[in-house]
């Protein structure tokens, strides 16, 4: 039988050289800043500012695992609940993952119990994986490669089942107590590969070590709010992104100097990558917050030349929410009579504002000029 790989003990701090990427550390850390700093200075809402963006996470990242979900589907699926699909619900499920994530995070560690509690909602349902044991880790051998491979042709081997439980207690132990003096977007970058090389789950391992991201970042105090996502960037690299990660899976012997330092470039190849995608993701998220703040100023301006309301911006806010809505998820939303708020949609759509699908029942109106930013990223 083909060989279960034996995975590093962390802190791996030995194998690190910080040499090998310290500029692009530097101008991540500055770029994630800004971004902060543009989420907290914005007049809007964060809520209308993060809700696409999390959007976007949670279709990317289960897009890399083969989902061929887009953001029209999802949005067409915020005016008419009757359109889920199987994908739909594994990024529904994503989302309240991260939800569910996030709340935890602020009460408890980030633990085995929050993993699992985390992965037992991103397969819950009628979606890939419901039979997989969610929320338990995995009790059998299991196996990376192509289509109808078998363990002898695998690319990659995790663990032993027998070992899960001991390599995800070092991987927490790191977490919250780690031993080294490593800058935090480097430890993400080496915990995000070690959570993938242990693969504790039968299925959705790299959802879930993808959620671990923004939750860690979050917790040592890098960002204000679990809020900042890179799988768009990696969906963008993941062929990339997949042989890096499988490369920092080096077998290393004690007195092979020759194999310590093949495996500390590959370990600084990932880190200087996964610090890239964060480079670009927050460059991204700046420039898609300064388009959304620019329009959100503009629609306000343009919508109170034709409607004098004290509830006109809870409709538009709800308009950044939900750019493709019908009226039943406005009045969900907004305490506001019917049939004022048709006459104010048949204003909005008389200014081209918003545009209307013309049935004269279960209308959806489209915000194209929100959806053609959010279609650009």
């Amino acid at each position: 039988m083909a060989k279960a790989y034996e995975p590093f003990k962390l802190p791996i701090d030995n194998l690190i050289n910080i040499n090998e990427f310290i500029n692009e550390l530097l101008e991540a850390n500055k770029s994630v800043g800004v971004y902060q700093v543009l989420l907290n200075r914005s007049k809007i809402d964060p809520e209308l500012l993060l809700t696409p963006i999390t959007l976007q996470e949670a279709i990317q990242s289960t897009k890399i695992e083969g989902t061929q979900v887009t953001l029209d589907d999802m949005l067409e699926y915020g005016a008419d609940e009757n359109k889920k699909t199987n994908d739909i619900q594994e990024v529904l499920n994503y989302s309240e993952a991260l939800r569910v994530g996030e709340d935890l995070i602020r009460r408890i560690p980030i633990s085995t119990r929050l993993i699992r509690e985390m992965h037992e909602i991103l397969l819950s349902g009628d979606v890939r994986g419901k039979n997989r044991n969610p929320g338990e880790f995995r009790r059998i051998q299991n196996f990376i490669g192509p289509e109808g491979c078998t363990i002898q042709t695998a690319s990659y081997i995790p663990p032993e089942p027998q070992l899960v439980s001991e390599y995800m207690s070092n991987l927490e132990k790191y977490i919250n107590e780690p031993k080294d003096n490593l800058h935090d977007l480097i430890r993400i970058a080496i915990i995000h590969a070690q959570f993938e090389t242990i693969h504790p789950f039968l299925d959705g391992n790299g959802r879930i070590g993808r959620i671990l991201i923004p939750l860690y970042l979050f917790d040592k105090g890098v960002i204000d709010s679990p809020n900042f996502f890179i799988s768009e960037s990696l969906e963008k690299d993941k062929f990339k992104y997949y042989k890096l990660l499988n490369d920092t899976t080096i077998e290393v012997s004690n007195e092979d100097d020759k194999s310590k330092m093949l495996a500390s470039q590959r370990w600084n190849t990932w880190i200087k990558f996964f610090i890239t995608a964060v480079i670009n993701q927050a460059n991204q998220n700046i420039k898609l917050i300064d388009k959304i703040d620019e329009l959100y100023n503009i629609t306000i301006d343009e919508s109170r030349k034709i409607i004098n309301s004290n509830k006109l911006i809870d409709i538009v806010n709800v308009m950044f929410k939900l750019p493709i809505f019908n009226k039943k998820r406005i009045l969900e939303m907004v305490d506001i009579p019917s049939s004022t708020l048709g006459v104010y949609l048949n204003k909005l759509e008389e200014k081209q504002i918003i545009y209307s699908d013309g049935k004269s029942r279960n209308k959806k109106y489209y915000f194209y000029d929100l959806i053609n930013i959010l279609r650009q990223q």
